[in-house]
């Protein structure tokens, strides 16, 4: 009898190592955008910017308190990008998400629209070549810069209602990047809308837009669905020039794709400087790295949480949660980390992937649990 208790107590212990811990809980700016983004990555990146603007975006957040709309667009966020057709920005332009959020009666953040075939980019941004008569000199079609604007009710061309991006109510430019045969200049571009789809981009000679964001992809009804989300709920009727609330753009998703497209690397930091001034690659290069052999091997704690950075979220909202590790598992530990902020994390393999957690969420096992884990493992591999 006391050999059978013996057992089930050795066997409860090596299941309360092995089995994983409860998944953490829902942060409070989780969106369930799983609904509306398939891709992981996607969606991982934009949850995560998400947040951060959420959180430490003043203009996004004050318009929220103050009932207006805010209003985000992703290039290269799109499950479009997974297509064979779509997944090429030098002919299709339906890469970017566009997603509305409004606080809701209880102050909560909320989805109230959503949208995976748009686009924040102009149709040809080297077509300078044909625009110079329009324009009275040598650039194209403008690229609006990332970041967070103004967001005011127009006619679009003086014929359907639509969105306008502005740097303030008194400044109705914003900045943007004109391609030239020389480079590219900087300046403050007008009339910048947020607008449906008017033509089909394959056609010759024709432009789906020369600047202007773009919702959807030709369905004027997706188009109306935002404006009833975004402007109604604050207003009765629809008016020109009356403050609608924010819109922030992001492209570093897209970031190497635009390298190809625009032919020119400075230009396409410029446009998205704003967007995140501190990329994976470049923070990684701000950390210090030491190999790390250990003689005895660390087990994941209780909620061990791998990060794709070496850092919280509020440091960088691009360190997202990669994995929980069960509580228990052995964990591959190959670097010791210190980041930008002086901090020690440990950099592991995990399942095949690189990841990052705290030192404080890992234990150190017990000679006995070691014990058990060991005796059990000789077990499965005779049997």
């Amino acid at each position: 009898m006391k050999k059978h208790i013996s057992r089930f107590l050795s066997i409860f212990l090596l299941l309360s190592l092995l089995l994983p811990a409860l998944p953490a809980a829902r942060a409070a700016e989780d969106l369930g955008l799983d609904a509306y983004i398939q891709d992981g990555s996607h969606r991982r990146y934009v949850e995560a910017m998400v947040g951060y603007h959420l959180r430490y975006n003043p203009a996004v957040v004050a318009d929220l308190e103050a009932g207006y709309t805010a209003l985000f667009f992703f290039e290269g966020c799109s499950d479009n990008m997974n297509s064979r057709i779509f997944y090429d920005i030098r002919f299709y332009r339906v890469s970017a998400v566009c997603l509305a959020i409004r606080l809701d009666e209880k102050g909560k953040p909320r989805i109230v629209y959503f949208n995976d075939g748009c686009s924040t980019l102009p149709d040809r941004p080297l077509d300078y070549a044909n625009r110079k008569k329009e324009l009275g000199r040598k650039s194209g079609p403008a690229t609006v810069c990332d970041g967070t604007y103004q967001l005011f009710s127009v006619y679009h061309g003086g014929r359907y209602e639509a969105l306008h991006m502005r740097t303030t109510q008194e400044d109705e430019t914003i900045p943007a990047v004109y391609m030239t045969e020389d480079g590219y200049a900087v300046t403050q571009a007008e009339m910048i809308n947020i607008h449906t789809r008017d033509v089909n981009h394959i056609l010759e000679n024709q432009m789906w837009s020369a600047g202007c964001l773009l919702v959807g992809d030709g369905d004027f009804s997706e188009f109306t669905d935002l404006v009833a989300q975004a402007y109604y709920p604050i207003y009765d009727t629809f008016e020109v020039g009356v403050r609608v609330g924010t819109v922030t753009v992001d492209r570093q998703f897209l970031k190497q794709e635009l390298y190809d497209l625009y032919e020119n690397k400075d230009a396409v930091d410029r446009i998205t400087a704003e967007s995140r001034r501190t990329l994976p690659e470049t923070y990684l290069r701000g950390c210090t790295e030491e190999a790390l052999t250990l003689q005895n091997p660390l087990w994941a704690g209780p909620q061990a949480e791998i990060m794709t950075l070496p850092c919280d979220p509020e440091t960088d909202p691009r360190s997202v949660l990669l994995d929980q590790a069960g509580k228990g598992a052995v964990l591959d530990i190959t670097a010791k980390v210190e980041n930008d902020r002086q901090e020690v994390w440990y950099k592991v393999n995990w399942e095949g992937q690189e990841g990052y957690l705290r030192p404080g969420d890992t234990v150190e096992p017990s000679w006995y649990a070691q014990l058990i884990r060991s005796m059990f493992s000789r077990k499965k591999t005779k049997a």
